[in-house]
């Protein structure tokens, strides 16, 4: 080969490395994206896998009961109303906290309303005459929504509020809060019922449980979400896992007093016992899954 042969072929080999060159943008963005292909085709498909959904379900009582009061007054003067319908809030909202103590949560709110003069139509229909001189009378209304955290308490926090007489009260409803350990606990018991059911697989399968590849929290299949509703997310359910919470201490005697209208008011123990009507809670539903892959060999 001649001198000028070889520097022929270096020459066009350098114009064909910058012509290369100067297509590289564009050959990348035509270049395969080996990411995406190893996403495609995930490690646990180059083996022999089972997948489980591990379930939980638990049966538990209800820690948060909830329920409120309204106290109506009526007087010509906004101010007297005002007044002896707070007084009646106040004196409900001392026998509240003497029953349930710190396990209660108690909002409170004042409202007036003005009562006007009425008059007929042609119908015979009764019309407010909604003029500043046409009133005849102020309504107070004061409210108290409570929240009791030790259910054991709600029955008396409510009793003693219903001893005050309120013009409009609301039933006493209890509800699950969920709680960081019963996630937890529910969580966990879903994971063992996931290795329990991949071992059976494995078994009726006639091969050998491998090794845990991967778990991953929810309904499945590796995907989901906690739900706290029965039957929502599940075919059917495993052994159920009640909980019960431990016996509260036992709380003094609720006795409040206070004035309203001028008037001394107290509430008794024997006020609060009257009208302390039991209710039995309804067991609530924590629910948990997981879905586990194991490698399973023969």
């Amino acid at each position: 080969m001649t001198i000028r042969s070889l520097a022929s072929r270096i020459t066009g080999g350098l114009v064909a490395a910058c012509a290369v060159s100067a297509l590289s943008p564009a050959f990348a963005q035509t270049a395969p994206d080996f990411q995406n292909q190893a996403f495609t085709t995930p490690y646990w498909t180059r083996v022999p896998v089972i997948e489980v959904l591990g379930r939980s379900e638990m049966q538990v009582a209800p820690n948060r009961a909830s329920f409120s009061v309204t106290y109506l007054e009526t007087d010509k003067d906004s101010k007297d109303a005002m007044k002896l319908a707070v007084e009646r809030g106040r004196l409900a909202y001392d026998t509240i906290k003497k029953a349930a103590g710190k396990d209660s949560i108690i909002q409170t709110s004042v409202n007036v309303t003005a009562l006007y003069e009425q008059y007929k139509d042609k119908d015979g229909n009764r019309i407010d005459n909604e003029r500043s001189d046409k009133i005849r009378a102020y309504e107070a209304r004061v409210s108290l929504s409570v929240v009791v955290e030790d259910v054991s308490k709600a029955g008396k926090a409510r009793a003693g509020a219903l001893a005050l007489g309120p013009e409009n009260s609301s039933g006493l409803s209890t509800y699950l809060e969920r709680t960081t350990e019963l996630n937890r606990e529910a969580y966990e018991s879903a994971v063992k019922d996931g290795a329990a059911r991949a071992a059976a697989t494995a078994k009726a399968s006639g091969g050998r449980l491998g090794k845990l590849m991967v778990v991953q929290e929810g309904s499945g299949p590796c995907l989901g979400s906690w739900s706290t509703q029965s039957g929502n997310d599940y075919d059917y359910y495993e052994k159920s896992y009640a909980m019960a919470p431990p016996p509260p201490p036992p709380s003094p005697a609720p006795v409040a007093s206070g004035m309203i209208g001028g008037e001394q008011v107290t509430i008794t123990q024997a006020d609060i016992d009257a009208l302390n009507l039991p209710s039995d809670d309804q067991k609530q539903s924590v629910s948990a899954g997981v879905c586990m892959i194991y490698q399973i060999e023969p």
